[in-house]
């Protein structure tokens, strides 16, 4: 008769809390089971760019001959007349320079080439400069080629963006052939015909080095208008208003929201966007504006203010309201850069940082 072994409970578990891994079963064939079947998708696929490049070329013929045109480009008493007022010299190379259209708005440059006329002996001469909206937008490529012609010159103009605001082709694009006439009617009667402000506006952009979801969440939740857009009080919900701080020498404006469209949530496109209005008591109407996000290339966005129906204010006060108002907006965005780019630092009601 065998014998019979009684399992004691307590040795079991004394075993399984002793094992080591030799002790267990092994198993050849799943040895090694992520290299020899990895898991779908793995690894994933990932963008690393995504990029666009885009470029304007616009051109006229003139009765004037180049070293005319080269001094209406370049002489601020000339520029002052068909363009915008010049603070500093666009032929001193790499040092910066301001095209002042004196309602606010303004282009930052710094000029990179500058070919006079007789430079290279054939009549024919290049300018070309960087230059940011506001001083804080994309910096563009802007390039003037005057060529010689049996009745003049030819002037061609080239602009050139990278991932720049998916509507930059319709708006510098249409608006390069007026520059151009603009400065074929003041070479031709030696007369003012720059516009006293725009109509619309004013315009402000700043890139972001974030996605849009990420600068959305950021910039939109409550403590992000309270920096950025230095809110006194209410939300940026549809149907909603706000008191906003435009600086302690600025006052304040009460801004209604009247739509607020968040990322993918009206197809087909996932963009957002907030459409508003503006209101001081001096005013005696509405400004409309809108803010909106929009990609610029891989892990940036571009974020945009824009605003018509100025022409509504009364006359006495479009300029210097609009000086307020596009300071303003160029402050908020930087705000709005240091909230994506860097800590945010503290601010104080006067707006100063």
């Amino acid at each position: 008769m065998s014998e019979r072994h009684t399992i004691n409970p307590t040795e079991v578990a004394d075993r399984a809390t002793t094992a080591t891994a030799s002790d267990w079963p092994r198993f050849p064939s799943l040895e090694q089971a992520e290299e020899r079947i990895p898991r779908l998708h793995t690894p994933g696929a990932r963008a690393i760019s995504r990029d666009r490049w885009e470029r304007i070329e616009t051109t006229t013929d003139l009765s004037a001959a180049p070293e005319k045109v080269w001094r209406a480009l370049t002489d601020p008493g000339a520029l002052k007349l068909w363009f915008a007022a010049c603070h500093g010299s666009l032929e001193q190379l790499h040092r910066d320079c301001v095209l002042d259209f004196e309602d606010g708005e303004f282009f930052l440059c710094r000029p990179i080439l500058v070919e006079s006329p007789g430079d290279n002996g054939s009549g024919d001469c290049h300018l070309q400069y960087l230059w940011r909206w506001l001083g804080i937008g994309q910096a563009t490529s802007v390039t003037w080629h005057l060529e010689h012609t049996e009745s003049g010159a030819r002037v061609t103009v080239t602009e050139e963006a990278s991932n720049p605001p998916s509507d930059w082709r319709t708006w510098n694009g249409g608006g390069w052939p007026g520059i151009l006439e603009q400065l074929a009617d003041y070479l031709r009667t030696g007369i003012k015909w720059r516009w006293p402000w725009r109509r619309m506006g004013p315009y402000a952009q700043i890139e972001l080095p974030v996605s849009i979801y990420e600068a959305w969440d950021r910039l939109f939740s409550p403590s992000g208008i309270r920096y950025w857009l230095q809110t006194m009080g209410g939300r940026i919900e549809s149907k909603q208003s706000l008191t906003v701080l435009m600086g302690d020498a600025s006052g304040m404006v009460e801004m209604k929201v009247h739509e607020v469209v968040q990322p993918g949530q009206s197809p087909p496109s996932f963009l957002p966007y907030v459409t508003f209005s503006l209101k001081r008591p001096i005013w005696n109407s509405e400004v409309g504006g809108r803010l909106w996000i929009e990609p610029a290339g891989w892990g940036s966005t571009i974020f945009q203010v824009f605003h018509y129906n100025w022409e509504s204010l009364p006359p006495g006060l479009q300029l210097s309201e609009r000086r307020i108002l596009t300071s303003f907006w160029a402050g908020a965005m930087q705000r709005a850069n240091q909230m994506c780019g860097q800590p945010a630092m503290p601010t104080a009601p006067h707006s100063w940082t």
